[in-house]
């Protein structure tokens, strides 16, 4: 019996179609010109079916007109239903100032729905002043004219830059219109939507004069100055680097010490200094040996007056170093 209350209250449910979540809330979606923003709406219950549903609009004038009917969201609207049957929320891309106002999502059940407030911040330009803002570049660099929305993620619907020239102004971007400007002109950053600074590369004298940077209607003016590049001078101090003029006697340099080469020296001399006077005194000490062993045999005879008559050997011992005369 229980399963049937469950399936009976189920059935309910199904038969009366897609109930939005979030139902009789306004809810606050912020977007950007140029950009693109998705206002949700879905059914509450995910097994729900979707017999009808419709997306209005009201503001610029504008009171509950169908979305899909106006002409303006011709090419920048989406929905996710066909991938997903209960995601009934509207994708709008490039973003305009008219975007803003009040969405409605409603289903068959037209006391059922969910309001969005969309805002659509534009481009306000920072250096929106009516002074000219002076820029200097020189000959053969590069310049950047700097022009920027206050929301980075703002992109202007139309962006122009203009340059006077021939007593009137002729558009450099995005159209060159100037012969001489045409594949040196870019804007600066192409990442940032807001970001609308002009850069100016190989510049010449010719580039000088009054620019202007044109976000309607807004404009921001510039006047360029084309100088020479300066050349960097390096001042040198000449006496620090020529030679003094006085008259200075160099003293020769001096050959460092070579410790080793001495230390073989007194290594080699050291033992022959010791050795050579032992050799000295140890040959005057052989020469006295043999001058005393040396034997001189001298014969003599006595005279025929004595009485012996045989010779007497005598033996003298002579020094043979007696010095010569």
């Amino acid at each position: 019996m229980r399963d049937h209350l469950y399936l009976f209250f189920f059935m309910i449910q199904f038969s009366t179609g897609c109930i939005l979540s979030n139902e009789q809330q306004t809810t606050r979606i912020t977007g950007y010109t140029g950009g693109s923003v998705v206002l949700p709406c879905s059914c509450a219950h995910p097994q729900s079916t979707v017999n009808t549903f419709t997306w209005l609009f009201y503001g610029n004038g504008k009171q509950w007109i169908p979305v899909f009917e106006d002409e303006e969201y011709s090419g920048r609207r989406v929905l996710f239903n066909e991938s997903s049957p209960q995601n009934l929320s509207l994708l709008i891309s490039d973003l305009r100032q008219e975007d803003e106002g009040f969405y409605e999502c409603k289903t068959e059940h037209d006391k059922i729905t969910i309001t969005i407030r969309l805002t659509v911040k534009g481009c306000d330009l920072v250096q929106n002043t009516k002074a000219t803002i002076p820029v200097t570049g020189y000959s053969g660099e590069s310049v950047v004219l700097p022009c920027s929305c206050s929301e980075l993620l703002a992109k202007p619907e139309q962006i122009r830059w203009m340059y006077y020239v021939e007593k009137t102004f002729k558009e450099i971007y995005p159209n060159e219109k100037i012969e001489r400007h045409k594949n040196r002109v870019k804007l600066l950053n192409q990442t940032s939507p807001g970001n609308l600074s002009l850069h100016i590369s190989a510049l010449t004298a010719e580039d000088k004069g009054d620019y202007y940077c044109s976000v309607s209607p807004q404009i921001v003016s510039y006047n360029l100055r084309v100088e020479e590049k300066p050349h960097i001078h390096t001042s040198i101090s000449l006496s620090t680097l020529q030679p003094s003029h006085q008259t200075q006697e160099l003293e020769p340099p001096q050959q460092p010490h070579d410790t080793s080469q001495y230390l073989f020296i007194l290594v080699a001399v050291f033992p022959l200094a010791l050795i050579l006077p032992f050799l000295a005194l140890s040959s005057r000490y052989a020469k006295d040996e043999v001058a005393c062993s040396a034997i001189v045999y001298v014969e003599t005879a006595f005279t025929p007056d004595h009485t012996q008559n045989d010779a007497v050997e005598l033996t003298e011992y002579v020094n043979t170093n007696a010095e010569r005369t």
